[in-house]
């Protein structure tokens, strides 16, 4: 399993774009990725806007001058969920 989590400034008015990011990853991976990854929204204060990816910070508003796009988050996530191929033993 993949622990997602978006800690979020509720005062800031992110909360919305925290919403929307999950609904985009959602949409992109549909049933695999429910099955694969847990997210979690936090709310919070003094502007930021993380994201961390199985308790690695992968993106920090305050460190980048921004907010992230999906296909970053993809770039960070897709890694973790995809499945090893199974070598056959000889």
């Amino acid at each position: 399993m993949v622990d997602l989590e978006i800690t979020y400034c509720q005062p800031c008015g992110h909360q919305p774009r925290a919403v929307e990011l999950v609904n985009q990853l959602l949409a992109e991976y549909g049933m695999p990725l429910n099955k694969k990854l847990t997210v979690a929204l936090k709310p919070a204060d003094s502007g930021i806007f993380d994201i961390v990816l199985d308790g690695q910070l992968i993106f920090s508003r305050k460190q980048e001058g921004r907010f992230p796009t999906v296909d970053e988050i993809k770039k960070q996530i897709e890694p973790k969920l995809s499945i090893p191929l199974e070598m056959p033993s000889k």
